[in-house]
């Protein structure tokens, strides 16, 4: 009986061993399940979309804990482009250079930053089966990242009401938001569409509600972004430049 009843348990701790290791290569499959297909198409694997052997060639993340990123969003376009005023001997005027960032020209799958976004939620949770209660993403928005940030309709720094145009792509930070996404706006910026008239100031808050009204709900602030990004790496969040 004895002996019976040691094999017993060995047996059975010999089947828990397998189901934890089971467990613990399901964690760490690479990738943790099929991908999602592009609209139209089935899920796929590795190998399905590119072709035998590429699963054991790709390289999954070790860490899927506690993920903490902080990313910086300081254009409202990827086609925005810096001016550097000269004059006709090509040499500078002395002009300020400045970014420009004209939301309303921008292609409507080209915002700055958002599509990568999108992509790194997709490689956390998808690809490496990241919960999200895993993940804090933290984006720190500035200068003309902050057009981003706009309702796309709302009031300007004169009091005019927008109908629409002004931030066309609200529902890309909107969904973002849903998925966890934490999106914090520099107030220095925020006094800088004051005075450029973009956002209307206090003395226009009874009728506008000020510059905060005219934000994305759900967005928060920051005193200043660039000092955000260095406090929040002390805090431990990596930080990704797009």
């Amino acid at each position: 009986m004895r002996t019976y009843k040691s094999r017993s348990l060995m047996g059975v701790i010999a089947v828990l061993g397998l189901l934890v290791a089971g467990t613990a290569q399901a964690e760490d499959a690479c990738p943790a399940g099929v991908l999602p297909g592009s609209p139209g198409t089935p899920e796929t694997t590795l190998n399905d979309e590119f072709g035998p052997g590429t699963s054991d060639k790709t390289t999954c993340l070790e860490n899927r804990e506690n993920i903490k990123i902080v990313m910086q969003l300081n254009k409202s376009c990827r086609d925005s482009y810096a001016t550097h005023p000269v004059g006709t001997n090509g040499k500078p005027t002395g002009e300020v250079s400045k970014v420009v960032n004209n939301i309303a020209n921008c292609a409507n799958n080209r915002p700055y930053a958002l599509g990568n976004l999108r992509n790194m939620l997709k490689d956390l949770k998808t690809t490496n089966g990241i919960s999200e209660e895993e993940i804090d993403i933290r984006v720190v928005v500035h200068s003309g990242g902050g057009y981003l940030m706009l309702n796309d309709a709302g009031f300007d720094g004169a009091g005019n009401y927008i109908e629409a145009g002004r931030n066309k792509f609200q529902s890309q930070v909107v969904d973002l938001m849903a998925q966890g996404v934490r999106f914090f706006f520099c107030q220095n910026t925020t006094r800088g569409f004051i005075r450029n008239g973009t956002l209307p100031g206090r003395d226009l808050i009874g009728m506008t509600g000020g510059a905060t009204a005219q934000l994305i709900p759900g967005v928060e602030y920051v005193t200043a972004g660039v000092t955000a990004i260095s406090d929040l790496q002390e805090e431990g969040y990596r930080y990704v430049q797009p």
